[in-house]
């Protein structure tokens, strides 16, 4: 049984476990008690994966969004090492279980994720160097906004809306100058740093599906970067049948998830 089927018991997600820990301990001894004390739903396997490893892809190999529940990333820590059946991962028919989220839906959503509103005012603003209230993005949250709605981040106001824009301007330049950088480069040093990371979950062929960090990945795409870490919350059952197979075998196909057999 993974973290993530426990919600009929009394349980702590992993952050506030980490939180409630003496600050005096030292960080590899509170990841070795994370570690220790982290289900997951790897047992029927051979070969498990690290659910707290990171894994090197190229932005341009997640193109499509993952069919779990929306928002997929809702007590992301929780999910780390779940394995699911199912159809989750070819279904167009996602179910909203935050009804928050409703009417921004549309904007983060599409067949591709290079096909989403949100994608292509990112897009129009770094490649054509439209202003931000001008893309489809924006001007939707701005209009949300006046009716008092959340949009962007949750976001109500539209000076609120306008600031976020200046930070993920600030964003792009960062990495545009300084390259792409891990959370554990940028100094986060407990091993839950992986569900800060952008975030897939692995489809049976081993497809990579979008969950979460829409603007950096949206940014490593434009910058035409080569590699991002990435952290994997869900694996499809049938994946993780797929990487027994290729433990056994004699060679590996090069996959994301499955170089860690070959090291």
């Amino acid at each position: 049984m993974s973290l993530a089927d426990q919600s009929s018991a009394p349980f702590r997600t992993l952050e506030r476990v980490y939180a409630e820990l003496p600050l005096e301990i030292p960080t590899a001894v509170k990841n070795a008690y994370i570690r220790r004390t982290t289900a997951d739903d790897f047992a029927p396997f051979d070969h498990p994966p690290d659910p707290f490893a990171t894994r090197s892809i190229d932005p341009s190999d997640v193109q499509s969004f993952t069919g779990r529940a929306y928002p997929p990333y809702h007590e992301k820590a929780a999910q780390l090492g779940t394995v699911r059946g199912g159809d989750w991962d070819r279904t167009d028919d996602v179910t909203i279980i935050d009804e928050d989220y409703r009417h921004r839906y549309e904007l983060y959503r599409a067949d591709r994720f290079s096909e989403s509103v949100f994608f292509e005012s990112m897009r129009m603003r770094f490649e054509d160097g439209v202003a931000w209230p001008e893309t489809p993005f924006v001007r939707r949250c701005l209009e949300l906004a006046e009716d008092g709605e959340p949009s962007w981040r949750s976001l109500t106001s539209q000076e609120a809306i306008l600031e976020r824009c200046d930070r993920i301007d600030e964003l792009y330049e960062r990495i545009e100058r300084n390259g792409y950088r891990s959370q554990r480069a940028l100094g986060y040093g407990s091993v839950l740093g992986v569900t800060e990371e952008i975030l897939v979950d692995i489809g049976r062929d081993g497809e990579l599906l979008f969950v979460n960090g829409r603007h950096r990945l949206a940014i490593a795409k434009l910058l035409g970067l080569e590699t991002v870490p990435v952290g994997v919350l869900v694996r499809h059952r049938e994946w993780m049948r797929h990487r027994d197979r290729c433990a056994r075998a004699t060679s590996v196909v090069d996959h994301p998830d499955l170089r860690d057999l070959t090291s």
